[in-house]
């Protein structure tokens, strides 16, 4: 079980970070991790259009900058790119000028090669304080965990992916999952299998994946509040 989905975990991010949406219906949102990735992001993007879904990337500045076209694939087909950092370092070790870069830097890569201004940002492994996360908030991104981790990158199995995600996603959900990783291009094959019958279900069920922008309004350029997770997921 991902630490995610312990009480104890989910109980402290929920207060600084966003982890799901209430009072919403009919939707959730699909996230991506560590791309954009030559080996699995394009194959990704396949399968929702397939299924007219959309998702929230949130993109490496490095691998931004080594595929800015797949990164503008990501954008011109409607989905969100977000930050996810230039590198992969672990947020509760860094300080405040370091975060600073780390997010700026991944940004401009970001609107570089896109054209659009992130809002939205995830640590990478899960993890920032609250302290860190005003301090995101105060530079103007929303720091994004989720409340649906299948732990996709262990490559656990297909079956096992698919068990992790149904049972506990639910309308306003935030699905993490990984179309890449910090080091390499792995092929994320069973991610791709398992989001395909994922989003089969979530279809019949009447549930549209989307983006975490498309979760909640944001009128007058309001950003939103963390919504507080259950004291027990699933």
């Amino acid at each position: 079980m991902s630490l995610l989905h312990t009480s104890q975990y989910s109980g402290w991010a929920r207060g600084h970070l966003l982890c799901r949406v209430e009072e919403v219906t009919g939707r959730f949102a699909v996230t991506f991790d560590d791309g954009p990735n030559p080996a699995a992001t394009g194959r990704i993007l396949d399968v929702l259009a397939r299924f007219g879904a959309r998702a929230t990337f949130f993109m490496l500045g490095g691998h931004v900058r080594r595929h800015a076209e797949l990164a503008r694939r990501v954008v011109a087909e409607g989905h969100e790119a977000a930050v996810h950092g230039d590198s992969h370092w672990p947020v509760p070790l860094l300080l405040a000028p370091t975060i600073r870069k780390q997010v700026r830097r991944c940004a401009a890569s970001i609107e570089d090669a896109t054209g659009v201004t992130p809002r939205f940002y995830r640590p990478p492994f899960g993890f920032m304080t609250p302290g860190q996360a005003r301090f995101l908030r105060g530079l103007g991104y929303e720091p994004v965990l989720g409340d649906v981790y299948p732990e996709d990158p262990h490559c656990p199995g297909v079956d096992r992916i698919v068990s992790r995600v149904l049972p506990r996603l639910r309308d306003g959900s935030i699905l993490i999952l990984h179309d890449g990783s910090p080091v390499g291009n792995p092929d994320r094959g069973q991610t791709i299998d398992a989001l395909e019958i994922i989003l089969t279900e979530t279809t019949s069920r009447g549930l549209r994946g989307t983006t975490v922008a498309e979760l909640f309004p944001m009128e007058n350029g309001a950003r939103p509040t963390p919504e507080r997770l259950p004291r027990q997921l699933g």
